[in-house]
């Protein structure tokens, strides 16, 4: 399976694209899942630029995008030797405005071609994690992540990308697991025990490619204030860092 056949994806002849995003792709808190929201943004911003790369994505969630059809409309903001930024609209079947999107991409032929040694680490296999509990959120059956040991502060998930192409896709790869990984680090806060906390927005950068079918995410939170949390993000594959990010989740008052 392509990331396009996930997605559900097919273009439309105004420019405009349109995704099928049925309930097993669903969150916790209900309408689909950001990191499916945040890569239905990036394919779309991909369409319009001739083949650049992304590297830079925030999006906001503005309500919920039930299980069905979804328009997607980009916008060229910016179009430069180097940079492009693209605006994607996403809306419901009926037109209401569900997420707004901003895409950065580049152009390989105007960067230089210099790479800067990193550190390789060996990252934890999915098969040695453990499985996520039903918590009535479809995502997590359809996805399976796991919960794997992390040496360093946060909180750890591994999951497969559900797709084949992923070194074609890979930031809408990155968008999976860099979703998935903002609740555990709130759901483990004593300050937020029992409060619901959906996450209103991601935004990441795009260090690396994605090179593998197992990927990383790992959440760790930063600081809780005034009922707001911020999250911090990285993605992990094939032993590098691939993406890094921020993310917040809102912690709403008891009715």
């Amino acid at each position: 399976m392509r990331a396009a056949e996930f997605l559900g994806a097919t273009p439309g002849e105004d420019g405009s694209w349109h995704f099928h995003i049925p309930v097993e792709l669903h969150g916790a808190f209900g309408g689909a899942f950001g990191g499916v929201v945040a890569a239905a943004a990036i394919m779309t911003a991909r369409a319009v630029v001739d083949g650049r790369r992304p590297a830079a994505l925030d999006v906001r969630f503005l309500r919920s995008l039930p299980a069905g059809a979804v328009r997607a409309i980009p916008t060229v903001l910016h179009a430069g030797r180097t940079l492009a930024c693209v605006s994607v609209d996403l809306s419901t079947d009926d037109g209401r405005l569900a997420a707004r999107a901003t895409v950065s991409l580049v152009a390989d032929e105007a960067l230089a071609a210099v790479n800067a040694e990193h550190t390789e680490r060996a990252l934890p296999a999915y098969d040695d994690g453990r499985a996520w509990p039903p918590v009535g959120a479809p995502i997590i059956e359809t996805l399976a992540p796991r919960t794997v040991e992390w040496p360093e502060g946060g909180h750890a998930v591994a999951l497969r990308v559900p797709w084949d192409d992923v070194e074609q896709t890979s930031a809408e790869a990155a968008c999976l697991p860099g979703d998935m990984c903002v609740g555990p680090p709130v759901v483990f806060e004593p300050s937020a025990a029992g409060l619901a906390h959906p996450n209103p927005d991601l935004s990441l950068r795009f260090a690396a490619p994605v090179t593998s079918q197992e990927v990383i995410g790992v959440g760790r939170l930063e600081r809780v204030c005034d009922g707001l949390a911020t999250v911090a993000i990285e993605v992990w594959s094939s032993g590098g860092l691939v993406a890094v990010g921020v993310s917040s989740s809102t912690l709403l008052a008891r009715k």
